[in-house]
This record gives structure tokens, sequence and C-alpha cells, in this order.
């Protein structure tokens, strides 16, 4: 167990924090407080018997250079290395002997902590704690490299080729932005193995501030009750950091080609642009654009993978597709029609689009309040709130909700435009594609290449054989709601269906509820769509 209380800095707060308008999204009102020292306390109230804290550090992968690529992960990793309070992995320890979960992640825009699932008793103690390791730990040298060594061995673990790729296409489109940086080694590693404590140490110094911080608590308390312990535990820490300086990425006044040496089978091509940052109004309009796009059909039958990221500075939009120097062009001209509006000539795209709005809507009002720390909304929440993002966050269903078919054109024409496009080329290397291999790090190989190149009935054999081995719980709902994902794009609603209802009766996560909902959309619209042609007969 801890050895008490960890001490408090002594630090007078200089005014008095100031009450922040609340923020309500679905059911779930967020009341905030504003700390004198640049902290950010919120505080929401459920019915549940237990507690949860979460923390955002607004420090990632993006304050990182080529030199210095992990940092951020490996910071993360020092914060268990303990205090002159709280020994190694003391924090960690004691909240999972009281039947919780401890741990953190680190992304590209932030850091995110979290105490989930403990005792209500302890909302103090574990507040503490959490102040005690953000503002005061030790450094122990062996303690930081031990961490080190459990850096490099998750890295490698975790790291597979396919994440290479997307690696290599980030580094490729992205000239300026740190976004750049996070190309790994054919070993999966970053820089951060190689790292030494003194950098650990100037990261932590100097981003690990109070301006920086968002303390997000969660359980069966009134909010000023939680707002209260969140300023008692964290009002004399630092708060200096002040804004952070990051290169800004210049979209490309020409079109440009980059080309990248591959093993895909086949030549991939992805088109990308850079879209506007988080909290533009454009953003919700362009989800919109990339959730219709991605249930368009070429008439040449190859697969169009198109996505749109969602970091803090301005990401890619980026439609993908495999094939012959002709499917570019029928790519191009389904882009230019969304671009003039022809698109919307046709009748059935008005209700798919109004179909669309409704998943992404209900998405958004129905997300758990505290799920999987990675899917839930207090945490995401937490680092929206760090970078003043809270009311974007807020207002982002009835944004959805207002797209019309006149936004989507605008937004495909000022966006989408051709002369600032960058196609990413993965040259294939033309090899015929070799019978599936036996090992599961292979079928995981083949998968992704199959999937990249838009062969998703191979993709779709490759999940069925590492099913097969009956993986555990967590990578039998991933490859449940991967290999749904390629039913659903071929169009086979009843093995997405399927596939997605046997995920969620081995863990109820939200993001494949809303595969769910949307296999069952796709479905009931093609249904009706037989009988309207039926009934014209």
């Amino acid at each position: 167990m801890a050895q008490g209380v960890p001490q408090q800095a002594t630090q007078p707060a200089a005014v008095a924090a100031v009450a922040l308008a609340p923020i309500v999204i679905g059911t779930h009102t967020f009341e905030r407080r504003l700390l004198a020292n640049g902290l950010h306390a919120v505080a929401v109230k459920d019915e549940r018997e237990d507690m949860s804290i979460f923390i955002a550090v607004g420090a990632g992968n993006r304050q990182e250079s080529a030199d210095t690529s992990g940092l951020a992960h490996l910071t993360e990793h020092a914060l268990f290395t303990g205090t002159p309070t709280t020994g190694v992995d003391e924090h960690e320890r004691t909240v999972v002997q009281w039947g919780g979960e401890s741990n953190a992640f680190t992304r590209d825009d932030f850091t995110l902590y979290y105490d989930h699932a403990f005792p209500v008793e302890q909302m103090d103690l574990v507040l503490s704690m959490e102040a005690d390791r953000l503002s005061n730990l030790t450094f122990e040298e062996k303690a930081v490299l031990h961490e080190r060594h459990r850096l490099q061995v998750e890295e490698e673990h975790s790291y597979r080729t396919a994440d290479g790729r997307a690696e290599q296409l980030e580094h490729a489109f992205y000239e300026q932005h740190p976004y750049r940086f996070g190309l790994r080694d054919e070993k999966g590693n970053t820089k951060g193995p190689q790292l030494g404590v003194d950098l650990i140490k100037e990261f932590y110094a100097k981003h690990y501030q109070a301006d920086r911080f968002a303390v997000v608590v969660v359980g069966p308390v009134e909010p000023k009750v939680a707002l209260d312990a969140i300023e008692k535990a964290f009002s004399g820490l630092d708060g200096h950091a002040g804004a952070a300086h990051v290169p800004a990425e210049v979209a490309t006044l020409e079109p440009r080609t980059k080309r990248i040496v591959s093993q895909l089978p086949r030549d991939r091509f992805v088109q990308c642009w850079l879209t506007p940052a988080l909290g533009h109004p454009d953003n919700a309009p362009l989800a919109v654009l990339s959730a219709m796009l991605g249930r368009e059909q070429l008439p040449c039958e190859e697969v169009l993978i198109v996505g749109m990221g969602g970091r803090l500075d301005p990401d890619i939009f980026r439609v993908g597709w495999s094939g012959p120097q002709t499917v570019a062009a029928e790519v191009e001209a389904l882009l230019a029609s969304y671009r003039d509006g022809t698109i919307f000539a046709d009748q059935a795209k008005a209700g798919i689009l109004t179909e669309v709005k409704e998943l992404m809507v209900a998405s958004h009002n129905n997300a758990p309040l505290r799920a999987r720390p990675y899917f839930s909304l207090a945490g995401t929440l937490a680092w929206h709130e760090v970078f003043g993002m809270s009311e974007a966050l807020a207002g982002w269903g009835d944004a959805v909700a207002a797209v019309t078919a006149a936004d989507i054109q605008r937004v495909a024409a000022a966006w989408l435009d051709p002369q600032r496009a960058t196609l990413i080329i993965f040259e294939g290397t033309g090899i015929a594609v070799a019978a599936l291999p036996a090992d599961s790090d292979g079928l995981y190989e083949a998968a992704a290449q199959a999937e990249e190149t838009g062969d998703y009935e191979r993709a779709i054999e490759a999940y069925s054989r590492l099913l097969a081995m009956k993986p555990d719980k967590m990578n039998t709902v991933i490859q449940l709601a991967t290999r749904g994902q390629f039913f659903l794009e071929l169009n086979d609603f009843d093995g997405a269906i399927q596939d997605f209802e046997d995920a969620l009766k081995v863990i109820d996560y939200p993001a494949v509820r809303d595969l769910l909902e949307e296999a069952l959309a796709r479905k009931k619209r093609a249904m009706r769509g037989e009988f309207d042609a039926a009934e014209e007969k």
C-alpha cells in the first residue's frame, strides 16, 4: 500500500480558481474549474459505485524530433518509477490491490493517465498520488532504465509491418510537422530505447506543468466535492509551460507524387490532402464526406479505402485504391462529382447523407462515460479540455446534424482540390500472391497486405484462420470486428452483423457497437432498394 498521502507542494495559489461553463455531451454534464496554476479540473457524476480518474497531459509525439522519437512514451513509462513518498510501481499496485486498474497511454498529441474502478473512499489518496508523480519524480536511474527496457519490449511486441507502412505514409506526406517523426526501425523501435535519463528529465520539466494538465473525476460524488478534491491535490503544482511551439505544415500548392518501395504484392495508391486543425467548422462536413465516400462502389469494383484523421493539428484526408491506372480515373471522376455537387442528382444520396449523419450523431451522444479507458468519453473530454477544445467536442453532434449536401460540395471543392493533392504510391513487388502462411504473424501480415490492396476475400480468410487458433478475449474481439468490417465492405451484411454480434458477446466495446449499427443500417437500406426494384417490375 502507499505510504500515506504524498506531500503536497506548499506554494500558494496567487488567485482563486475560476468556474467555467459546464460541458454537456449526451446525458452527461461535466462541471469545470480552472485553477490558478492553469490546470483544468472537471467532474461528472454517475451512479456506479466506484471511481475513475483521467488525467490528460498536453504533450505527446508532436513534441518530439527525428532524434527523440519515443521520448513522450518513455516519459510516460518513467511516471511509474516512483517519488520520495511513493515507491517504484507502488501507485499501480495500490490501485490494483483495491480491485481497480491504473495505467497510461501516449498518442501523437497527448498522454493520458488513468485510475479506473477504485473505491470511492480512496479518491483523495489517488488524486494526491497523481499530483505527486506528475510533479515530483525521483528519476532513480535503475528504475528508469528498467522502464526503458519495458518500452523496447512493448514496441517490438506490438509492431507489425503494416504499422511501418502507415508511418512511411505520414513521413512522406508531412514535410515540417512532427507527425512525420513516427518512423520505427525494422524491429519496431523508436529512438526511445536509446534515450538517456537526462532527456526524460528535460521533457518532464518542460511539459509536465499544471497548465498542460486536465483532471477528470467520474463517480457517485457531487461534482463540487470532486472539484474541491482536485483543487486540494493539484493547486500547489507549478504551471508555467505556456504554449508549445510546433512547426506548422503548409498545404502543397501543386500536385506532388511520392513513391515508397513496399512488400505489397501490387501497387497501392493513396491520394492525400491536408485537412483543417481540430475545432475548425469544416471538420464536421469533412467527416460526413469521408463516411459517404467510404460507402461508394467504383465501377471497376476495386475497393476504395477512405479515412480522415482527428488529431489536434491539420491532419490527412486519404482516399486509397489499388489496380491499373484506369482506377485512378474512376476515383477522380467520383471525387469530381462531389466537388461539383452532381453526385446529389442521385436522389438516394440524400437518404444516405441523412443515414450517415444519424449514425455519427448517435455514436457521439451515446459514447460510454467510462468503458475501457481507450474508449471512455471522460478520457476523450480530458484531452480536449487540455487544448481548449471541449466546446468543440460538445458541439460535434449538432455540427454533424447540421451538415447539408451544399456543405459536402463546398468542403470537397475547398479541401480535396486535385491541385493540392499528394499521391503516395507504395510500389508493389509484382510477385504472385502466395498461399496463406500457417503462423499467426504471417497471417497478420498477409491480412494487412490484402486489406491495403483491396483483396478483402483473402483478408477474411486470413482472419478466419487466426480465429481458428482460439486467441485470447481481446484478440478475439479485434479479429472478429476486423473481419466483420471486411464483410461489410463486400456488402455481406449478414456476415458482418454476425461477426459484430459475436464480438460484443465477448466484450461490449462501443466501437464494435457502432459498427453493428452501421451494418444494420446498410442492410436495411439494401433490402429497401431490392424491394423498390421489385415493385417497379
